[in-house]
């Protein structure tokens, strides 16, 4: 007996731990033997498993740049209470559920990064026996035999890994393997651009992966004020400029407001759209119900519905105009036009044809409205430092060819992204020589088929994870894909075979190639849709329905996600129970009104909903019985005052002097800005399960202006909406290329606290895409009642 094979796995993040698992629990025993190599001490890669976990920033164990210019430092745990930017429902493996991982507690939506720790814990317990894991020992060396008579092609060479230890001469130990698989992660290390006059300026520049909190910035500014400058598009950079006009709005509006005066300035190379967490979607259950709910961005971004009919191909390749020009319609249609004003980043003279980046952010958009933050479109060309000044001026190339200067810059962060090389730094130079490996394009920087994880001429190694933008049920799909490869190796060795694995990697080759501004996209491999239902079909996996449509029966719909894919199987496993559960879960928020369970999850959506889109400057007119007053009503947002809360607004409003009254509230003398002052907080999802879904997420707390204008005083009432909203036709809306979901409104009343014994609250909110256009209050006693209405300046 030849016994089974051995295969050392690099890396013991997302992708290193499902592919062990595959390789163990899908493939008959004795077939594979996994080891997994990780240079930390724990596994997760960049997910922190405890709420207190120590954040690494690099700050004490490397220097900024090396001698070359490149980043040396490798990237340290996320922040702990950073939430998923896609909900729980795609990451996550096919049969592991949220809910078997947190049994005694509400599992949010939209997790942090500590509880996706918890939860990689808990599929490692779960899954791998002792002996698989080896932490703490980094890999520094492969090799690789060739010859048709070598079974243990692979040498790997590691060394116990500890910080005390990183510059000292260690002992090196070396085991022969059968097959590798790279599953070190894409995300290597912070990529710094080469921008002429940066390097001076290190003293106060930050990379993104570093910036947990605004503090450890403006530590950096030694107490001056001046611009924050944020370099670099994508997810990273919408995320960092938010962070930093959070910062500057709480340092204005909290008990004791502090801090020198900072504008946020961010700079992309690229024209994006940013998405909030929570989308509207049209009931579709029942068509004659003009109904709309509010879901997790992917279950609406990833449904199978809006792909053409007939089998769904994996895209890959340049992207035309009039694609780029459909997904741009798409958005409009899905998020609004007046939100596209500002959730829209574009430059003075871009095209809609061009391939839009996308990236995820509740609050980016209305800090664009407010003028928190100021974004520009272009690429910096230089970083001048003043002669005997702490502060700096960045040249910026705008599409059309002119430059623009920012002056007075404090600090900088680098939101550009990480280069993948350290995760490569271990294999042989023939093998990097055949993947065609270039340190010059970190978006390709090797070149593979099989969708990203082999190469048909070293059938002996295989990529798991490896691509920009990975997600975690395409993690899983590509560990079967190259354990089934392996499984049947000489049948995929055909010469058809071949021939097909050739022509995807010149495909790869020509994207490579191609005008970077113009033809590529925001990922390599970026279908994520393409990919699930490419590989399933490929491996045989049958795709489980969700709902049974009045529309048509057996309709192709709902997202794709993980645990909706699964081989046929005779008998019922754990791993088909944590599937049902993960699925009727699903099911539930889909369709909240035939499952009662999900109205708390339901509830949070439309309050988080209406809670981001409350941000900014309103026009308000009041009517109280016969006297109308008008006025402005500001909602800042500041950090929470408690761990019960998610976000937080001081509410402000003043009234116009009535001789005074014009058509704009920015021409008008206003009495006494401290007129009436609220704290609106939004509860944090994790306290659903504590508080029922009849129980207000949104709690409105009165301010003794007097004692103190910016803290809480007492509970005035909480805000409970509707589980869905009503739809109504606009045809202004409707017009255009596609569909536009229309105009639909939210109603709430007031419930709980002091005032909600003895008034009568109702609360109206006029959507339109995910932006509130409008809203009324009315407010409601045995004696009176007053209405305000609220509109957009």
């Amino acid at each position: 007996m030849t016994g089974p094979k051995k295969v050392a796995i690099i890396g013991a993040g997302p992708s290193g731990l499902v592919t062990a698992k595959i390789l163990l629990h899908h493939h008959p025993n004795g077939t594979f033997a996994p080891v997994i190599f990780e240079k930390r001490h724990n596994i997760g890669g960049l997910w922190p498993s405890s709420p207190t976990a120590p954040m690494n920033n690099n700050e004490h164990h490397s220097t900024p740049l090396n001698e070359n210019g490149r980043n040396g430092s490798t990237v340290g745990p996320l922040n702990p209470f950073m939430r998923t930017n896609l909900s729980r429902f795609t990451v996550a493996f096919s049969d592991l559920a949220w809910e078997s991982v947190f049994e005694d507690t509400e599992v949010p939506m939209f997790p942090q990064a500590w509880q996706v720790g918890r939860y990689l814990e808990r599929y490692a317990e779960r899954f791998l026996p002792n002996g698989v894991l080896r932490l703490g020992q980094r890999v520094v060396q492969t090799s690789r035999k060739v010859g048709n008579g070598e079974r243990r092609r692979w040498t790997i060479q590691w060394v116990e890994s500890s910080y005390e230890n990183e510059n000292k001469n260690q002992e090196i130990h070396s085991e022969e393997y059968d097959l590798l698989i790279v599953a070190a992660g894409y995300f290597a290390s912070p990529s710094i651009p080469e921008v002429p006059g940066l390097y001076g300026f290190m003293d106060r520049t930050i990379h993104s992966s570093s910036l947990h909190n605004a503090e450890r910035l403006l530590r950096k500014c030694h107490g001056t004020g001046g611009k924050l400058v944020v370099i670099g598009g994508s997810l990273s950079g919408t995320e960092a400029a938010s962070t930093l006009a959070l910062h500057v709005s709480s340092s204005k509006f909290t008990q004791e407001p502090t801090g020198k005066d900072h504008q946020v300035h961010h700079i992309s190379t690229r024209p994006f759209w940013t998405i909030p967490a929570y989308l509207p979607r049209e009931t579709t259950n029942r068509p004659s119900d003009k109904t709309v709910s509010f879901l997790p961005l992917d279950l609406v971004m990833y449904d199978l519905d809006r792909r053409p009919p007939g089998p769904v191909e994996y895209a890959f390749g340049p992207i035309p105009a009039q694609k780029a020009q459909k997904t741009n319609d798409f958005l409009h249609s899905l998020l609004g036009s007046d939100y596209g004003k500002f959730g829209n980043i574009r430059g003075y003279n871009e095209q809609a044809s061009q391939p839009p980046w996308v990236s995820i952010g509740n609050d980016y958009a209305e800090y664009v409205r407010s003028g928190a933050v100021i974004p520009t479109i272009g690429r910096v060309s230089a970083v001048q430092r003043g002669h005997n000044s702490e502060l700096a001026t960045i040249d910026i190339k705008l599409p059309d060819g002119e430059t623009t200067t920012l002056d007075n810059v404090a600090a900088i962060v680098l939101a550009t992204g990480f280069t993948p090389y350290n995760s490569l730094s271990f294999l042989p130079s023939p093998v990097l020589s055949l993947l065609e490996y270039s340190e010059k394009d970190p978006f390709i920087p090797i070149v593979l088929d099989g969708k990203g994880t082999m190469h048909a001429e070293i059938p002996d190694i295989g990529f798991v994870g490896f691509y920009r933008g990975p997600y975690w049920g395409v993690m899983e799909m590509q560990a079967r894909h190259v354990a089934a490869s392996w499984t049947r190796a000489e049948a995929g060795n055909c010469e058809v075979s071949l021939k097909k694995k050739e022509e995807e990697r010149q495909r790869i080759r020509g994207l490579r190639n191609m005008d970077t501004q113009l033809y590529r996209g925001q990922f390599p491999m970026g279908d994520y849709v393409g990919l699930m239902e490419s590989f399933a079909s490929e491996l045989g996996m049958a795709r489980t329905p969700l709902l049974q449509l009045v529309s048509g029966e057996g309709k192709r719909s709902g997202p794709a996600l993980p645990a909706r894919y699964t081989f046929a199987s005779g008998s019922s496993t754990e791993r088909d129970i944590d599937r049902a559960i993960t699925l009727n879960s699903l099911r539930s928020i889909l369709s909240p009104d035939e499952f009662q369970t999900s109205a708390q999850s339901t509830a949070t959506a439309t309050s988080t909903a209406i809670f981001r889109a409350l941000h900014g400057t309103w026009k308000t007119t009041r009517t109280n019985n016969n006297r109308t007053t008008h006025g402005k009503a500001t909602f800042h947002p500041r950090y929470p005052t408690s761990s019960t809360y998610e976000n937080e607004y001081l509410y402000q409003e003043s009234e116009f002097v009535p001789e005074q009254q014009t058509s704009s509230i920015t021409q008008a003398t206003l009495t006494k800005a401290l007129a009436n002052r609220s704290v609106y907080r939004l509860r944090a999802p994790e306290r659903d399960k504590t508080i029922g879904p009849n129980m207000p997420r949104i709690l409105v707390w009165s301010v003794d202006v007097a004692k103190d204008p910016n803290t809480a005083a007492r509970l005035s009432h909480g805000i409970n909406s509707a589980m869905v909203a009503e739809r109504y036709i606009d045809q202004r809306v409707e017009e255009g290329k596609e569909a536009c979901l229309g105009r639909y409104t939210v109603h709430a009343v007031g419930s709980v606290g002091k005032v909600a014994q003895y008034e009568r609250r109702e609360y109206t909110f006029h959507f339109q895409g995910v932006s509130i256009l409008s809203w009324e209050c009315c407010v409601k006693t045995d004696e009176r009642c007053i209405g305000t209405m609220y509109e957009r300046d």
